[in-house]
Formats: C-alpha cells, structure tokens, sequence
C-alpha cells in the first residue's frame, strides 16, 4: 500500500458545474439570437474574428472589446475562458465524452509541426494584414463607432449574421471542428492545432500569475492520476515535479486534474508566471507519433488543403480551412502507416494484421483515397477561382469586351462544368460576362440557377427576364 494511501480523500468532480456554466453559455448565445429574431435588432455578435475589422478598418466593435477582455483575464487568471466559455471547446469535450459512452477513448495524436497550425493561423488573421498596410504606405485607421448606416454596426445592428457562414457550412464547422477531429485526432484537437485565438491566450497565459499548482503544506505522491484526468495531453504530474506548477500554456484549467488528485495536493493559486519553462524536455511529451518525414509531409500536405479549401466556392470559412487543413494531414499520415506498418489500428477497428489489411482497412484506404482525390480537385478549383478574380477585378475597372472578358468567360465556364458545385457568384458573374460579350445564349443558364438562389432578388429576376426576350428577338 502506498504510504500516502490513509491520507486519500473522496474525488471530487467540477465537470457536472462545468457543464452547467457551459449550458449557461449557449443560453446566452440562444437569447441573443431570439432578441434579434424577435425584434429585428440586437447587441453586435460577439465574434472574436470580428477584433480584424478594428485592428484594419478602425471600426471599434464589441467582438474586439470582449477579445481584450478575455486577453486581460487571461494575463491574470490564465486561460479559464477556453474552458468554461468557449463553446467549441464544450462541442468537443460533448463529443469525447460521448465516443466515452460508447467505449471509445480517441487517443491524442501527438505531432511537433502540426502545433504551428493555430500560430500560422493566428498570424494570417491579425498580424499579416498590417505588415501589408505598413508596406503598401497606408495609414493607420484611426478607432471610430460606427452604424448600420454605415454599412457595420459597432454596438447595436441588425444584421446578426453578417459574419456568420450559411446552414450548410454551419453544419459542417461544427461536425468537423466539434467531432470528427475529436474523434481522429483525440480530445480538444482542434484547440490544440487550429485555434488562432488559443495561439494568442498560450502566448497571453505564460505570463499569467495565476496556475495550478502544488499545495505548500502538501506532497506529490506522483501517482499520475493528474495526467490521466487532463483532456489537453499534459504530463502534469511530471510538470508538478519539476516546476512545481502546471507551466505548460495548452493547460485550459477546467481544474480535472485538481479535482483528480488524490490527495488534494493541488490547487489553483498565485505564483511565479511560467514563461518559456515549457520549452524545456520536461514538459514535452514523452515521445511523438509522427516520424520526422511523416511531419513534413503532414505539414507540406496540410498547408496546401488549407490553401485549397479556404474560400472554395466563395463558402469554407478560414477556421473550417484550417481544421481541414488538419484532418487531411493526418489522412495522408494514415496512409502511409497503412503502406509501411505491419499492425496498424484505429478504435474499434483493426486496419491491418501481421502485414495484411483488413476489411476495415481496405475501407479505410478507400475513403481516405477520396478524400485526398477531393482535396486535390478543390486545389485545382480554387486555381480557376484565384484567375477567375483577378480578371473579374480587371474588367470591373475596364468594363469592355475583349480578350479580359473572354478569359473570365472561359475560367468561370470551367468552374460551372467541373466544380463539385456553382455557387451564386460564378452565376453571376457568368451572366453578367456573358451579356458583355453580347452572348444571351449564355447567360440564361446561370441567370435560372441564380433566380433559384436568391429567389428574392428582383434585380436578378428582371436580368433574366430581359436576357430571355433579347434571346427571342434575335431569333
């Protein structure tokens, strides 16, 4: 027995509050959509993405205030928001807590390049565009409010959505941000490899007073069962050990591993702020699951799927890219163990045995095919699209026929025919070249698809009901 044994308390358990501030949360979130459903009008979406508008535009508004407030909180208190108010983060705790019910325990996967994901990210949203204005000489946007009648509404609007994607791709944040990576990748994954503002609060908590950390009048028996609780795969009992405090920024405190310890011999308190302690070996993990030729290829493969599926259609959102981006990295490190291991396995299912695949795998090597040959046409659609916009900027400045127009013609005409789908600007845009080049033949294909998407838009409706009498009076 161990020595410390008699000293053991019943576990105590903050997952049933969690949850309930959590459920809080998205009650809030519910009330604030039912206000503007209600009455057409409501507080601004506290969007954090929205801190781009101020930080480019000036435009103060109320997803950037509550940014800073979060970054203040966690320079103090360390990252409890991602934990307690983040509601992505409850999707995916749901998520692992339901494959849990099920049997299911996805294991972490561990990668060195991968972590640079929510960096790249973090910097593409906020730092990239002011080291463009700075270098193309433009001045710094000087923090206004500003109204609905301004085209944004600081404080109050009546466009809820204005930021937000459409069902469809709500949908499939949300299954894949919230669960498939949870289940592929393990607990909290899209926290660690995707999240942009998660690279801002890690940066923000090194330098936060406040942690978890080990009692004074206490002793670590080093039994693990720390480790064991924390959903953010950190080695808290051998950070405890050296450190004395979890330094680790990934830790979320949600407090599992304080409610975890047998002893009580951690808590949540004031102490040194960890800084760059955690690039030390000790709190690294022990080993990873990824070769060095298996990370850049993870990393090489991940960066261009974001590049392909970011705006495809004019639709992906930049998180969605991401988390993507992510999924078809580990995709293309699955196939290669599929090709080189002699066992292979992914719970419940056994991939391969003794150097033969199974079943499963043969299914498994045939749905990550598709998904490497889709990603790969989306590269190929998003190439048509860049081309695409570009001559569409350069006809809206020199609206005439001629060989600019002729070109667009032929990129947008390429998406239509081998695009997994024709969203509403290429049907505009097709339209609208079409009749520019005095082609109405054209144009009323893509003017009927978009009388179908935007059956409220009269303009197009008119478009399609002149094009339609201009094609019979050249008859």
């Amino acid at each position: 027995m161990h020595p410390h044994a008699s000293a053991q308390v019943p576990r105590r358990s903050l997952g049933r509050r969690r949850a309930m501030v959590l459920i809080a949360v998205h009650l809030l979130i519910a009330i604030h959509i039912a206000t503007w459903l209600i009455w057409g009008r409501t507080v601004s979406p506290l969007e954090l993405n929205e801190t781009m508008f101020t930080l480019e535009l000036g435009i103060v508004t109320i997803g950037a205030i509550f940014m800073a407030l979060i970054v203040i909180s966690t320079l103090i208190f360390g990252r409890f928001f991602c934990s307690w108010g983040c509601h992505v983060l409850a999707l995916q705790d749901l998520t692992h807590w339901a494959l849990g019910r099920c049997g299911l325990r996805p294991k972490p996967v561990r990668s060195r390049l991968l972590l640079l994901g929510p960096v790249a990210v973090m910097l593409l949203m906020f730092v990239w565009p002011q080291i463009a204005r700075l270098w193309s000489g433009q001045p710094r946007p000087t923090l206004h409010l500003s109204t609905d009648a301004d085209g944004f509404g600081s404080l109050m609007t009546t466009d809820f959505l204005r930021n937000l994607p459409g069902p469809g791709i709500t949908v499939l944040t949300f299954v894949v941000c919230g669960g498939l990576i949870v289940y592929l990748l393990g607990s909290r994954s899209f926290c660690r490899y995707v999240c942009p503002y998660g690279a801002i609060f890690a940066l923000t908590d090194r330098f936060a007073p406040g942690r978890i950390r080990l009692d004074p009048d206490a002793a670590c028996t080093q039994c693990g069962q720390c480790t064991a609780a924390c959903d953010s795969d950190i080695r808290v009992h051998q950070e405890i050990a050296v450190f004395g405090q979890v330094v680790n920024p990934a830790c979320l405190k949600d407090l599992d591993c304080v409610t975890a310890c047998p002893t009580q011999a951690l808590h949540w308190g004031l102490t040194r702020p960890a800084l760059w302690r955690s690039w030390s070996a000790s709190s690294r993990p022990g080993r990873y699951d990824f070769s060095w030729g298996e990370e850049l290829a993870a990393l090489t493969v991940g960066t261009l799927t974001f590049v392909a599926f970011r705006s495809l259609y004019g639709q992906v959102p930049l998180l969605l890219a991401a988390a993507l981006g992510v999924l078809v990295a580990w995709v293309t490190v699955l196939m290669m163990h599929l090709a080189i291991r002699r066992d292979l396995r992914l719970k419940p299912f056994q991939l391969k045995r003794a150097g033969r695949w199974t079943p499963a795998g043969v299914i498994a090597a045939s749905a990550a095919l598709v998904v490497l040959i889709f990603t790969l046409h989306s590269g190929i659609v998003r190439v048509h699209e860049h081309r695409g916009h570009a001559l569409w900027r350069d006809l809206r400045a020199h609206p005439v026929p001629g060989p600019t127009a002729h070109a667009l013609l032929r990129e947008l005409r390429w998406i239509d025919r081998w695009g997994a789908w024709t969203p509403p600007y290429v049907n505009d845009r097709l339209a609208r070249t079409a009749t520019l080049l005095n082609r109405p033949e054209l144009a009323i294909e893509p003017l009927e698809r978009l009388a179908r998407q935007w059956p409220e838009n009269q303009h197009v409706q008119n478009s399609l009901a002149e094009t339609r009498a201009a094609l019979s009076a050249s008859r």
